[in-house]
């Protein structure tokens, strides 16, 4: 029989908020490379604000996914 005790939920609820948490910090220092790198290259780099950080790690993670599974067949 299934035990709802057996701690599984909250050991899967806990590794979910940690994922989430690293998301968001992984934005956050994309967002601080581009904006103190890319000045040094381009002059006319935009600045970068969270959000459009956040955008580029969701983006770039899909065409990730998408490469890695055209490559593994």
């Amino acid at each position: 029989m299934y035990n709802s005790n057996d701690g599984s939920i909250g050991c899967c609820l806990v590794a979910a908020v940690i994922l989430f948490a690293l998301s968001f910090l992984e934005a956050w220092v994309v967002q601080l490379l581009w904006n103190w790198i890319a000045p040094i290259f381009w002059t006319t780099a935009p600045i970068l604000t969270y959000w459009q950080a956040f955008g580029c790690c969701v983006l770039l993670s899909i065409i990730g996914s998408a490469f890695r599974s055209t490559v593994s067949k």
